[in-house]
């Protein structure tokens, strides 16, 4: 039985509401009612569920051609049932999402920790983190600047008097522009860089930082994380095998020498 990470996919958005975790679901709805773990807030989980669409671990994506594509932003309440996707858009939106996901995983921090400053020898499994933002990978930028140039916009006047920027128009485009609006919102709202995409590059699902020092950096603990510890901690025992045996670390013994048993 494959590995269940906790965050199943989920076919059905009702279903999905109620699953516990990051879930492994990029239905839009998924979560309207209660918020999961992992998961972002408001309508940044649609944003956040349009990257998930593809899913690496598991070799699924559910662009798979543009009526996929015109299902996923029905679901996701964002194009009218008379609205069909082209093979173009379906080219934009791929291009849109992985260009998002590039500037996600630019939202785990780079650097090197107080902790790590002090113990430089510690490795843990964890991206080296600190309180800056590794820059954006400039293919990621300029795709999104491509894809968006060409999105339609308009200034949307409500009922109270506040004007806010809206999509144009109805079609495809106009749900892309939407997805970009959402992360323009975020940023407003200072969350933007909580949402994240999980450290393992062979996951690297999104997911949303809710911890107080916004320091995470895999959408799982329990399985990415454990996963990069026991990477880590091979690595130190190869690193160590001229002193350890079998490969393990040296550990140190009573008189802070380093042992082998």
């Amino acid at each position: 039985m494959a590995e269940q990470r906790g965050h199943q996919r989920a076919s059905d958005p009702a279903a999905a509401a109620g699953q516990r975790g990051h879930q492994r679901a990029s239905d839009p709805a998924a979560g309207a009612g209660q918020q999961a773990i992992g998961q972002a807030p408001g309508d940044l989980a649609i944003l956040q569920s349009f990257v998930n669409t593809l899913d690496i671990e598991q070799g699924t994506d559910e662009f798979a051609d543009a009526a996929a594509l015109t299902l996923w932003f029905r679901r996701a309440r964002l194009l009218a049932d008379a609205v069909t996707a082209t093979p173009a858009d379906l080219a934009d939106a791929i291009g849109l999402r992985e260009a998002l996901r590039g500037v996600l995983r630019s939202h785990v921090s780079h650097g090197t920790s107080v902790a790590q400053r002090r113990h430089p020898d510690r490795h843990d499994g964890r991206p080296q983190t600190d309180a800056r933002l590794a820059p954006a990978s400039q293919v990621a930028v300029s795709e999104l600047r491509r894809i968006s140039a060409g999105l339609p916009t308009r200034l949307d006047v409500g009922t109270d008097g506040q004007i806010r920027p809206a999509p144009g128009g109805s079609g495809v485009q106009a749900a892309l522009a939407r997805i970009l609006l959402i992360a323009a919102e975020s940023a407003t709202l200072g969350i933007w860089t909580r949402l994240k995409v999980c450290s393992a590059d062979d996951c690297q699902w999104a997911f949303y930082d809710r911890s107080p020092t916004r320091n995470g950096c895999w959408c799982s603990m329990q399985i990415c994380g454990s996963r990069a510890k026991s990477r880590a901690y091979r690595q130190r025992g190869r690193a160590g095998s001229g002193s350890g045996a079998r490969g393990e670390p040296a550990r140190p013994g009573r008189d802070g020498a380093a042992s082998s048993t």
